[in-house]
């Protein structure tokens, strides 16, 4: 991993983390896990002094095990839909990584996902807030605010949002929305809240029961069977974001950001037909389309297309990986960390 978190600092001037404490929330996920990996890198490998304070619903949190011995790192077991305060020291940064990413997860889990971003984030952020004004919150909000939209071509920051009222995500897509708009009023009050809505993240760290798109092509392009087969025609297009370049995106957003809200997301379009067939490659096996009846598949968007107008006027172009290579990348960790 170390040339992964190589290729954010030659992007990306970190130095303004040195000798800060930061909260993450939700850091046994993906992209929880993956901040707390890199800054423990910063911290072992570049003399940080990274204080971290981590967080996740699981008392015995797998993916960022590793980590809790180290003595900059305190771990907090909580159920943020609740109406709790998490007793903090002064915290500079925040990254509130809480809540289900995965559709079958918040689908399943409704009620906690609407309250994990409204209640949990409003909780965290004012608590945050009462003891160091001068902080920095970053919410992770969802490119699927933009899921309602019948417009044709990429969503804009500025764009406004329509619900379907009918959408069985709703639980998810309005506590998204919701999220942004405490993170709104608190930045009316004068604080430093920033949401990122964010597009299709991937890479290593996932846990093995992942069941997103990627991960699971992976598994089954793993299985015994001689085929891939999908859920449905995999006809739904996609741009997909290597955990690096989003952790790239995002920290500088955190650092130097001066919007209340950015897309953060890849450019590079994909079909998830296209992409089943990137792996389909690597293990030459067939891809078989399927007929699908599921409620994940059948409601999630067919076009996820989020405008990067407003990230790139402010910081630049970023050079991302490319889609083919992190996806082969990617299955060989999979491979590595998980078939036995």
């Amino acid at each position: 991993m170390k040339n992964e978190y190589n290729r954010i600092l030659e992007q990306l001037d970190t130095t303004r983390l040195k000798n800060t404490n930061v909260l993450i929330t939700g850091a046994n996920g993906l992209i929880g896990g993956f901040l707390a990996d890199f800054f423990t890198y910063l911290n072992e490998q570049h003399n940080y002094n990274i204080k971290m304070v981590l967080t996740s619903l699981s008392k015995n949190p797998d993916r960022i095990n590793p980590l809790l011995t180290n003595p900059n790192t305190q771990y907090i077991d909580a159920d943020l839909s609740k109406d709790i305060k998490l007793d903090l020291e002064i915290i500079d940064y925040c990254f509130y990584c809480a809540g289900y990413a995965q559709p079958s997860k918040f689908l399943a889990q409704s009620t906690s996902t609407l309250r994990l971003n409204t209640v949990g984030v409003d909780n965290t952020f004012s608590s945050i807030f009462e003891k160091n004004p001068k902080a920095t919150c970053v919410y992770l909000s969802s490119s699927e605010v933009y899921s309602a939209s019948t417009k044709q071509d990429a969503h804009s920051e500025i764009d406004s949002i329509t619900i379907d009222i009918l959408n069985k995500r709703n639980f998810y897509i309005l506590g998204k929305v919701s999220g942004e708009m405490v993170v709104n009023k608190l930045r009316e009050s004068g604080f430093n809240a920033i949401s990122a809505r964010v597009s299709l993240c991937y890479g290593p760290g996932v846990l093995q029961d992942d069941s997103r798109v990627l991960s699971e092509i992976v598994q089954k392009s793993l299985s015994t069977s001689e085929t891939i087969t999908l859920f449905d025609d995999g006809s739904a297009s996609r741009r997909y974001l290597h955990i690096t370049d989003f952790t790239t995106m995002l920290l500088n957003i955190a650092l130097f950001g001066s919007q209340n809200v950015y897309n953060i997301a890849g450019e590079e379009e994909c079909s998830i037909y296209e992409l089943a067939s990137i792996l389909g490659e690597i293990t030459n096996k067939p891809i078989t389309k399927g007929k699908s009846g599921s409620i994940v598949s059948n409601t999630a968007p067919k076009v996820v297309w989020n405008s990067l107008e407003r990230y790139k006027s402010e910081f630049g172009y970023i050079k991302t990986k490319p889609l083919k290579d992190g996806v082969s990348e990617f299955f060989t960790w999979y491979k590595t960390n998980f078939q036995h």
